[in-house]
């Protein structure tokens, strides 16, 4: 308009025309036809004034107006842009490959079986022909390509694949290129139906495109988006074994690759996370060695560049796997990693949920090493002012006490005892920021201090958690499973007054808690058991306090079979003369058959005495009627 009145500067131009073209491309689909017609009208007024001449190249605006046809969806895509062409032709425009490539994308873009195999015969023809306007490489391929890919066709993989073996054909430059693969990789990663078909076929795309750059295809030189793409579709495979295989060669070529120079090719962490991320989930022995060759070649490259080096989530998987084939092991990669992250301060973050996978593991190994690491880093943490971020709770410092109850050594009951006591005092100080395990941990401190025979420290300790849970405390008042963890574990202790500590135990249980449990009446008369190395006079003494302890358990209505098979062992093994065991062991068995209790850990221990205490050698239904089916 403004033209027309004179401002002969702001003609319209090719560029302007071919803009405005262009735009109709994003219309929404519904507009479709009504993009195409204004498109149409564009063209008819362009060629209605545009005077041609030397100087100006209108092949774009054609080229944006078959790019709207072909996205229009029209049905008669193809014939539009046929029909393009021969305006061109009658406007002397320059044709170049661009519009002959958009004949055969409209007719991919049909997504039928019959318009694919046209479009293909098209650009074979006009590759066999040689055709001018045409390179004789990937490129008008990879157009196809890509619009049978975007395409709605249920076979629109097996035409892609078609069309790769075509370009194969062709060869030369023409042969599936870094962006051909890219493509079909891309699109059967995204695919949802023949999971595990795809899958494979994916895996078989990447192979032959190593093979093409290997033999000297440079146009085939991989990137790490189609490792990634090949990694991250495996990571949601359900072919578990083999899944896991393929994306361990997969992550291997990856490094092939660096190795050999190639610059386009670069596993960070976090494909290195995925692909220990999916091994770890099995728990064989084989992915174990597997996910620890890829976290020491991670640990190796992270020396010269921080992108490969790994991190909680790296340690949190591969420490997932260890647990399970290799609990030693575990620790002591958890162990080496802590050591680290302590070394480098601030550059080595430990979340909540990275630290509880760390001490799971230091709780899990029998080395009293690993059990003070797990001390020391808890310091570190509470120095790190990370209790304020929240990573630090009760139930991580359970852990710590947990690890220090799996070690035998000597030390243990001493640093446990220390590491429970400063956060004890200061709690009492006032300092309300001390995080205090729970019960679960005081019960782990109560197994170290028993272990070595220190039950005067596990009563004072007892009495400490009951202030504590009096003063508010939640999650700390003793129960059941701090009394049994003493008696479970001074059985253990192999010291020889065990029987009289077992004693004293059990009544501070009945004073504290009203009565004794079943599990732990049995630990305590266990403990009896054990004295069999001792005087005679010790052995009778130990006798005398079983039947202390016994009696304390029938006040409570806590025994069973089991309590009376011990209660018998005890008997038999420290009384030297058989007319006396005798005399202790029938008044038991007869207790015991009263209740219906005779089962097979009791027929066992009655050894010798069986044929004096059961007539015909038949158990009447009575004696056993309270016998779980189990001890039967």
């Amino acid at each position: 308009k403004l033209y027309r009145q004179g401002h002969e500067n702001v003609r319209p131009d090719a560029v302007s025309f071919s803009s405005v073209i262009r735009s109709y491309s994003k219309v929404d689909p519904k507009d479709a036809s009504i993009a195409v017609e204004k498109v149409m009208r564009l063209l008819n007024e362009l060629e209605g004034s545009f005077i041609v001449d030397s100087d100006t190249n209108i092949s774009s605006c054609y080229n944006a107006a078959a790019n709207v046809m072909i996205k229009s969806g029209l049905p008669d895509a193809v014939d539009r842009v046929k029909e393009l062409v021969k305006r061109m032709k009658n406007m002397d425009a320059d044709q170049d490959g661009r519009l002959k490539t958009s004949i055969i994308e409209a007719y991919a873009s049909q997504g039928s079986r019959e318009s694919f195999q046209e479009g293909k015969e098209l650009l074979l023809k006009m590759m066999d022909d040689q055709d001018p306007d045409l390179e004789k490489d990937a490129v008008p391929f990879n157009i196809l390509l890509n619009a049978i890919l975007k395409g709605n066709s249920t076979e629109k993989i097996e035409q892609a694949e078609e069309l790769m073996v075509a370009m194969d054909k062709v060869g030369g430059n023409a042969r599936p290129d870094l962006l051909s693969f890219n493509m079909i990789i891309s699109a059967l990663s995204r695919s949802s139906a023949k999971d595990s078909e795809h899958e494979q076929k994916a895996v078989g795309h990447l192979r032959n495109m190593l093979k093409s750059y290997t033999n000297g295809h440079e146009k085939a030189k991989p990137d790490s988006f189609v490792f990634n793409c090949i990694i991250s579709m495996l990571a949601r495979s359900k072919q578990h074994e083999w899944a896991d295989n393929a994306m361990y060669r997969t992550l291997m070529a990856m490094e092939s690759q660096v190795t050999r120079g190639n610059k386009l090719v670069t596993p960070d962490t976090i494909t290195y996370n995925i692909v220990i991320g999916k091994l770890a989930k099995s728990g064989t022995k084989q992915n174990a060695k597997k996910v620890m060759k890829l976290l020491m070649s991670m640990e190796k490259a992270a020396l010269s560049n921080e992108a490969k080096a790994p991190d909680i989530i790296t340690y949190t998987s591969v420490l997932r796997i260890l647990e399970k084939v290799d609990p030693l092991q575990a620790a002591d990669v958890a162990s080496c990693y802590l050591q680290r992250a302590m070394s480098n301060g601030e550059k080595m973050q430990v979340d909540r949920l990275g630290l509880q996978t760390l001490l799971m593991a230091l709780s899990r190994s029998p080395k009293f090493d690993h059990a003070m690491m797990a001390s020391i880093v808890w310091v570190w943490m509470e120095n790190s002012n990370k209790v304020e971020h929240g990573v630090l709770d009760s139930g991580l410092c359970d852990l710590v006490l947990i690890a220090f109850s799996k070690t035998n050594d000597a030390k243990t009951a001493g640093k446990a005892l220390s590491f429970l006591s400063e956060r004890v005092s200061r709690y009492k100080e006032g300092d309300k920021t001390i995080i205090l395990p729970t019960v679960v941990g005081f019960s782990a401190a109560l197994v170290s201090l028993a272990k070595a025979n220190r039950i005067d420290d596990s009563l004072r300790l007892l009495e400490i958690m009951k202030v504590l849970s009096k003063n508010g405390v939640p999650n700390i008042k003793p129960d059941d499973g701090c009394y049994n963890s003493i008696l479970i574990n001074l059985a253990r202790s192999q010291a020889k007054n065990t029987a009289a500590q077992a004693l004293t135990v059990v009544r501070r249980m009945k004073e504290d808690l009203g009565q004794i449990s079943n599990a732990s009446l049995n630990s305590a008369i266990n403990n009896c058991t054990k004295m069999t190395e001792e005087s005679h006079v010790a052995r009778r003494k130990g006798v005398e306090i079983a039947f202390q302890i016994f009696q304390l358990g029938r006040e409570s209505q806590s025994f069973d079979t089991i309590t009376f098979a011990l209660m018998i062992r005890t008997c038999i093994k420290l009384t030297a003369d058989e007319s006396a065991r005798f005399k202790l062991v029938e008044p038991l068995f007869k207790l015991c058959a009263k209740n219906g209790l005779v089962g097979s850990m009791v027929m066992s221990e009655i050894g010798p005495f069986k044929k004096l205490l059961i007539v015909n050698d038949r158990l009447p239904k009575g004696w056993t009627i309270n016998v779980g089916y189990r001890d039967r």
